[in-house]
């Protein structure tokens, strides 16, 4: 019986399709190791607030601003902000002095 050759086309799909479950499983698995860290940290801080609640007021006012996670969003105007048309044109005049004051300090 003579042996059928596989193509190197077929091969080569093989051995990349190989290599994408390999890259896959090594993700998933990052993936929950992430989340497992994640949970221990929230039970950690889940403690400590307690801890600070148990302690009392003069402690945990300050202490407990540490544990608060970063305000969410980027910042600036909040949206729907409406601004007076005099607000529009001092920034306008500000701006202006702005590009001024920094036109001049370049070619000093």
């Amino acid at each position: 019986m003579a042996r059928r050759k596989t193509s190197s086309l077929a091969t080569t799909a093989g051995d990349l399709g190989k290599a994408l479950g390999e890259v896959a499983a090594r993700l998933d698995a990052w993936k929950k190791q992430r989340a497992a860290i994640a949970a221990d940290i929230h039970k950690v801080l889940h403690s400590a607030r307690r801890m600070l609640g148990e302690l009392g007021d003069a402690t945990a006012g300050g202490a407990s601003a540490v544990l608060v996670t970063a305000p969410k969003g980027k910042g600036g105007r909040p949206k729907g902000y409406k601004m007076s048309e005099e607000t529009k044109r001092k920034l306008r005049a500000a701006w202006k002095r702005r590009k001024a004051a920094a036109k001049d300090a370049a070619t000093s």
